[in-house]
């Protein structure tokens, strides 16, 4: 008999568990909605108003997105503005409790090993991670990788990245801490490293990945004319040198500085259309053409490596939307493609100290090789010769 009573209880718990969950409601938040469309059921216009106020008191930057979710029951209403806040109000007739959780970030380090089949997002997505972390490898390589004229079958990466987690849902990567590609069977490893303030990715012997030139000045488009002596001019029908890298790309696409300078024209002319040309240090140009608009830059402006300065259009004599990309140095024009760009290295005080930091990041990524993948790499690269990465 007591046996029975205790099952029925528990039973009877379970009864009231379930029917209080399936009463719950998650709601995500429409166009037009506000507080007083969640609680106007629930609370009077003067209470809601109060309410706005004490939320904003706690949480200065709170603003009712479309898309916040809402977990709405009888007695509570769960705001969740973010992936590490929830702001629950307790409803107490035409009053209310407030109570704001701060969910801790919890950040683990994971590998992640994929084979480019046709692109460095789609082998991304198959090794099970986020587009997002392909453009971030990107940003890594950029020096040393042109992703959209460079990149063959088979060419592949491993990257010890850091994930973050909140209320145990994955919400979004942290620094790569290190990362290795093969492209063409060159074997490139990038390292994180930071001092005096200063970060960034440097190879096994300090040297910097970044370089005093980027590669390229679009991200993922593809090369429709390259440098030549001798061109067959598409509009005006004769043979001239084209001294640049034409990208095609849509109209609007982002171009950017690929080194520190100064804008010495951005004006309009009926050859190039709307271009750009930046000074650089040790006699260097670079020039872009055909650009639809500028970015907010004049004559004298200074431009950082990697900042917008324009994008792409079909102005001047042109065929179709593209960037016409052009390298100088002392006048004399350079193959965008087979340009060397200087390297950046760690000062000498520096050294020991990169060494020693970078110890435990070389023997995590050589964990994503099997015995088999190693000797690939050794044979196709310039690994040691006792079979280490580094």
């Amino acid at each position: 008999m007591q046996q029975r009573r205790v099952l029925l209880v528990f039973l009877m718990l379970l009864f009231t568990v379930f029917s209080a969950n399936a009463s719950d409601k998650i709601h995500k938040i429409q166009t037009g909605e506000s507080l007083f469309s969640i609680f106007s059921d629930k609370l009077s216009a003067a209470t809601i108003l109060n309410l706005e106020k004490e939320i904003k008191r706690v949480v200065p930057d709170f603003t009712l997105r479309i898309g916040t979710i809402v977990k709405i029951s009888p007695a509570s209403v769960t705001i969740s503005p973010d992936s590490l806040t929830d702001i629950s109000v307790n409803l107490l007739d035409d009053d209310f409790n407030l109570e704001v959780t701060n969910h801790p970030v919890h950040t683990v380090t994971t590998i992640a090993h994929g084979v480019v089949e046709s692109s460095l997002t789609d082998a991304m997505v198959k090794a099970g991670e986020g587009i997002e972390l392909a453009f971030m490898l990107a940003d890594i390589y950029e020096w040393e990788i042109d992703f959209f004229h460079a990149l063959r079958k088979g060419d592949s990466f491993s990257v010890l990245v850091e994930k973050k987690f909140a209320k145990d849902r994955f919400i979004g990567y942290g620094k790569i801490l290190a990362a290795d590609f093969v492209n063409q069977g060159r074997f490139l490893r990038a390292l994180y490293y930071e001092y005096n303030g200063v970060k960034g990715y440097y190879d096994v012997d300090g040297k910097s990945l970044k370089k005093g030139f980027l590669k390229a000045p679009l991200k993922f488009t593809r090369i429709s004319s390259t440098y030549t002596g001798k061109r067959l001019h598409p509009v005006l029908n004769r043979y001239i040198p084209h001294h640049g890298v034409d990208y095609a790309a849509p109209v609007g696409t982002p171009i950017h500085a690929t080194s520190d300078g100064v804008v010495l024209n951005r004006e309009y002319n009926q050859f190039n259309g709307n271009y750009v040309k930046i000074r650089h240090l040790n006699g260097y140009e670079t020039l872009y053409l055909h650009l639809s608009k500028f970015a907010k830059i004049r004559k004298g402006s200074k431009v950082s490596q990697g900042s917008v300065i324009g994008y792409v259009g079909s102005t001047g004599i042109s065929t179709g939307p593209h960037l016409d990309y052009r390298i100088k140095q002392y006048g004399k024009f350079l193959n965008p493609l087979t340009f060397t760009s200087p390297n950046l290295k760690l000062p000498k005080s520096q050294r020991t100290a990169f060494k020693e930091a970078v110890k435990p990041l070389v023997a995590k990524i050589n964990t994503a090789y099997g015995r088999d993948v190693r000797f690939t790499l050794l044979r196709n690269s310039h690994m040691r010769s006792d079979g280490s990465l580094m």
